[in-house]
């Protein structure tokens, strides 16, 4: 495998036969979050921007990376941390940078078609430069500057008319491109800014293309503005910074040599230097462009008549260099081929309905099964940044890798997103027909509930729907309502309505069966986070098992003395995301439950919400027996994942069980894992039992208004 990182080795590399990331394997978060996925390696960024840094050390350059490359707000993040600026061409970009945390003072401003209402918003943060493209930009920018009563800091770019020797779309720097200013005109507006109120000229701008990898253009091109820098200077217009872009080449293909930073580096230092300017560089494809892959699942294969096909799950809305540039990717298989397999050329083939959706043609590659998972390399920069929804396909989601752990730092689309801005007009409105609203029924050890999709907010009244729907003798009968909504927190919300219509802050059962639902509905993969009431929670799901990850219980009371009806019960009390009353007793099926819980459910020590009350019996082992009167439900259900946690850690507390604790209900097993700390603290409690879809069906228009 080629080498490409700082370090000498690439961050992707065959690791007992499968292809890592850093230490994690590829593969598994594919199984886990499903494809098409991007990826990108921690190390591989870092690395990438240590070694430029290091390799002009001896200018100290202003490093902006240039966000239109990969504007994920994670890999900007860390970018700035390590001490990057930004390069930005739109005020969107702008929003972004900021948001990641760049510095203003660190951010440049390029592009050639700039708005009023950008330059305002840029002027406002007080960016570090904008660089000029034209007469009629710098005159709206003086006015605005006059009006704000700021005095802007500004480069013109130049266009050199120096050839980079790249591809025709990506060539930026001859006099046939819309880019930069010719250098007679360009001295005409330094001269005339020279006795700007609002104006500074500060710099001098110049980009040659993209994907560059010889470094003669740069040397031509410094040496040109350099001499037209001490020319400007004999004029009275001194300019302190040369901005060179960036446009530095990475090497795609397994041969091809990317720009040899260093070698650059050393020749254009000593001219930096001796005209003591201070450099400015814009890269972006150099820092992300290998440290970023995507990964696609093969569907089908497919014989035509002159050539054979893998047709993939990912398409040009994807990732569109190959269809738009002919680009080149190299394409491994995420399990090793030995050194035996058979080779066989074919042409790789998305779903989308265009002939330009390929990502190779007549490529020599290892044969490879239906099934199977790829992954097209350097992909970071222009890849997930150039992404569309065209077909209607929503957009993938974005991990990033960190030695042996990953994390979701983009969720993946799915097709509410897809008309998340869009409004139905008033004259169409009545002239829609009517629908009936879709739902699952899943069971959870015992506790059955009703989940709906509610992303397009279909249900007018949740708790009178409730009470209607999990009528058992009525309807279709459940212990809850769960309706899955969108959030900004987490991949959704969960929203809870008991069968008497109030609506409850968290469920352990009921957040099992709603993330086992959004994964089957490709809603979230087998890792997510759901938004609560009570908290955000973590979910993890394997097969017909679902663990989820617990808020930090609080408000701990042991030991609590309850007088009802003339005597005294000492019971605990714990918030597991809903309030529980925990008392042991020697044998839990001789409790007289429907007498006791309604007067301590009730009791004024939980007033105004009330409790759940649990009764626990410790048998052999870490194991208890549990029963749970729920308020909202008002009687005994068969399980509760709250009331199963509560009862877990109390008998920790009280009774010296460990984790994991195996918690038996009327409705099946539940277990229980948590850490245990000082003074009575517990973190990492998870909660883990099967959930299972019992049937679907459609709720009726009766029902839905309600």
């Amino acid at each position: 495998m080629r080498k490409s990182s700082f370090n000498g080795e690439s961050s992707f590399q065959y690791k007992r036969g499968e292809l890592f990331c850093e230490d994690t394997s590829i593969s598994q978060i594919a199984d886990e979050i499903g494809t098409p996925l991007y990826l990108y390696s921690n190390r591989a960024l870092i690395d990438n921007y240590e070694r430029l840094k290091g390799a002009f050390k001896r200018v100290s350059p202003l490093i902006c990376y240039s966000l239109k490359a990969n504007d994920n707000l994670t890999l900007c993040r860390i970018l700035a941390h390590l001490g990057a600026g930004a390069d930005i061409v739109s005020g969107g970009e702008l929003y972004k940078a900021l948001l990641a945390g760049f510095s203003p003072k660190r951010i440049v401003f390029a592009g050639v078609g700039k708005t009023r209402k950008e330059m305002e918003l840029a002027l406002r943060e007080d960016i570090f430069m904008f660089n000029i493209e034209s007469r009629g930009e710098l005159e709206l920018l003086e006015n605005l500057s006059s009006e704000l009563h700021r005095k802007t800091r500004v480069s013109l770019r130049i266009n050199p008319d120096i050839d980079p020797d790249t591809h025709p779309y990506v060539r930026t720097g001859l006099k046939q491109n819309k880019f930069g200013l010719q250098m007679e005109k360009a001295e005409e507006l330094y001269l005339k800014l020279r006795d700007s109120k609002n104006i500074s000229p500060k710099g001098i701008h110049f980009h040659l293309g993209s994907q560059i990898t010889r470094i003669d253009p740069y040397l031509k091109c410094v040496d040109k503005m350099a001499e037209f820098i001490s020319h400007l200077r004999k004029e009275g217009v001194d300019l302190e910074y040369m901005d060179m872009g960036g446009g530095f080449g990475i090497g795609y293909r397994g041969k091809e040599s990317p720009l040899d930073i260093e070698e650059l580096a050393s020749r254009i230092a000593p001219l930096i230097r001796e005209h003591e300017l201070k450099l400015i560089m814009e890269p972006g494809r150099y820092l992300t462009g290998n440290a970023g892959i995507m990964v696609t699942q093969i569907l089908y294969r497919k014989r035509g008549k002159e050539r054979q096909f893998l047709i993939v799950d990912a398409g040009m809305n994807d990732l569109i260099r190959p269809a738009l540039y002919g680009a080149y990717h190299e394409i491994k298989k995420l399990r090793q081929p030995s050194k035996t397999s058979p080779m066989e050329v074919i042409d790789l083939v998305g779903p989308v309905c265009e002939s330009t959706d390929f990502f190779a043609k007549d490529r020599n590659l290892p044969r490879s099964a239906q099934g199977e998972y790829l992954a097209l390399m350097d992909t970071g920069a222009y890849g997930f940044s150039m992404a569309s929804s065209y077909n209607a396909r929503p957009l993938p989601p974005e991990v990033l890798v960190k030695g042996e752990k990953w994390t979701l730092i983009r969720r993946r689309e799915v097709y509410r997103d897809l008309v998340r801005t869009e409004a139905i007009s008033l004259e169409e409105k009545n002239v829609i027909p009517s629908y009936t609203i879709p739902f699952v029924k899943l069971q959870g050890t015992g506790n059955d509930f009703i989940v709906v999709d509610n992303r397009a907010n279909l249900i007018k009244d949740p708790g009178a729907l409730a009470k209607k729907v999990c009528s058992r003798k009525e309807d279709v009968g459940a212990d809850g309502l769960l309706l899955l909504e969108e959030s900004q927190k987490a991949y959704f919300k969960m929203r809870i309505f008991n069968p008497d219509g109030s609506e409850a802050e968290m469920c352990g059962n009921g957040a099992r069966c709603i993330a086992q639902f959004a994964y089957l509905k490709d809603i979230a993969g087998r890792r997510c986070t759901i938004e609560t009431l009570g908290g955000t929670i973590r979910c993890q799901i394997q097969g017909k098992k679902v663990k989820i990850g617990m808020e930090k219980p609080r408000d701990l009371r042991l030991n609590l003395r309850l007088s009802l009806k003339g005597e005294i019960y000492e019971g605990h009390y714990l918030n597991t995301g809903v309030p529980h009353f925990i008392l042991f007793a020697s044998r839990v099926e001789e409790v007289a439950l429907e007498e006791l819980a309604p007067l301590i459910r009730r009791h004024p020590k939980f007033r105004p919400q009330g409790t759940n009350v649990d009764f626990v019996q410790v048998t052999k082992g870490n194991t208890l027996k549990v029963r749970t009167y729920e308020r909202g439900v008002e009687d005994e259900t068969l399980a509760c994942g709250t009331g199963a946690v509560a009862s877990a850690l109390v008998g920790s507390l009280t009774c010296g069980v460990s984790s994991p604790v195996r918690v038996r209900m009327k409705g099946g097993d539940l277990f229980i894992y948590f850490e245990r700390g000082k003074d009575n603290n517990f973190s990492q409690v998870f909660l883990e039992g099967e959930a299972r879809v019992a049937f679907e069906g459609k709720i009726s228009e009766e029902a839905e208004n309600v």
